[in-house]
């Protein structure tokens, strides 16, 4: 009999001092994940959680100054990009009817071998400096060597600012089909 009882506490005891270990090591799923806002943000900036946060960067002039939405609005013509700086590399403003800023800004490397493209009012067209690729004003190619059209980053326009997200839209507003 004491044998059993003996072994039945070690029994109890590894149990009890395995399970808490394994308690440590993994605690559960609520405490170890958090809510990544910058993720959650950027693509649901209208989601709840993230009322009062702002994701990405601040859009600036060329002077380093930031965008107000207000001053800035005012001031723009629909169909023509407005440069702003704020990613690692600028990035175009895509302007919809309204005037209203679209949800999406064009990255302006040129998909070909990576010069930055630049938009040409006369023309109506980005057009690259190095190999004469050109993409229309969503940044679709639309003359070669370049086969791809120009990346996308996420334009968040939320409390007067302008944020920008080094990421792509959730959709691609190239890819919708005009009826």
């Amino acid at each position: 009999m004491t044998k059993n009882r003996r072994q039945f506490l070690q029994y109890i005891i590894a149990g009890t001092a395995g399970s808490v270990t394994l308690g440590l090591l993994f605690p559960p799923a609520s405490q170890s994940q958090k809510v990544d806002l910058e993720k959650l943000c950027s693509s649901s900036p209208y989601n709840s959680q993230c009322e009062n946060y702002l994701p990405g960067v601040r859009a600036e002039d060329s002077q380093g100054k930031p965008i107000e939405v207000s001053a800035l609005i005012p001031n723009i013509k629909p169909g023509i990009p407005v440069l702003v700086k704020g990613l690692p590399k600028v990035a175009y403003l895509v302007i919809n009817d309204g005037p209203k800023i679209a949800e999406y800004g064009i990255n302006p490397v040129c998909t070909h071998l990576g010069c930055t493209v630049e938009w040409k009012t006369e023309r109506s067209r980005f057009e690259c400096p190095c190999h004469g690729s050109q993409y229309d004003a969503q940044g679709r190619v639309i003359k070669g060597p370049a086969k791809r059209s120009l990346p996308l980053v996420t334009v968040i326009v939320k409390q007067n600012q302008i944020r920008l997200v080094e990421r792509k839209p959730a959709i691609d507003p190239r890819s919708k089909v005009n009826n």
